[in-house]
């Protein structure tokens, strides 16, 4: 039945996702599964009159996760507000002041485990940080763009891991 779903109403979802609600790629798909897989644990509570009740439905749910993970983002946003520091001023900190600056040291151990991924990891973590889709990386990268989402979840994983390892 997912795959069913999938293919009537996914790239419906996507488009709205995107293009209404500006969500990046990932959000979106996740968001879409999750409706998905919400519909396929409901639908059988309901009685539709129709395909269009059906549809309304799914999208009523569709929207409902739209509405959460904007407001959770919202939060977030409210709660962090990020500085840019220069790359140049990261370098020139003495060590006195990275025991006093976390934030500065936390830099340095981030550029040491990237020098340690090759250049395409490097160059995909880069891209879907700027928010571009699979189908441009696969251009840069060369590695087949259907594998990439694996690959990118991979590697935030790894990243989160050995930085944790090494901040503790």
């Amino acid at each position: 039945m997912a795959a069913q779903l999938y293919k009537r109403y996914g790239k419906r979802l996507y488009a709205y996702a995107t293009l209404s609600w500006k969500l990046d790629e990932d959000d979106a798909w996740d968001l879409i599964y999750q409706t998905l897989y919400k519909v396929i644990e409901t639908h059988e509570q309901y009685k539709f009159e129709n395909e269009n009740k059906f549809t309304a439905f799914i999208f009523k749910i569709f929207i409902n996760y739209l509405r959460n993970h904007y407001r959770d983002h919202k939060k977030l946003t409210e709660r962090f507000h990020l500085i840019p520091i220069e790359d140049s001023l990261l370098n020139n900190l003495p060590e006195k002041e990275e025991k006093e600056n976390p934030t500065g040291h936390k830099m340095k151990i981030l550029n040491q485990v990237l020098e340690t991924l090759e250049d395409w990891q490097r160059m995909l973590l880069l891209m879907r940080s700027e928010g571009r889709p699979y189908s441009e990386i696969a251009k840069y990268v060369h590695k087949p763009e259907n594998q990439l989402k694996v690959y990118y979840q991979r590697l935030k994983n790894d990243l989160t891991k050995k930085l944790n390892e090494q901040i503790q």
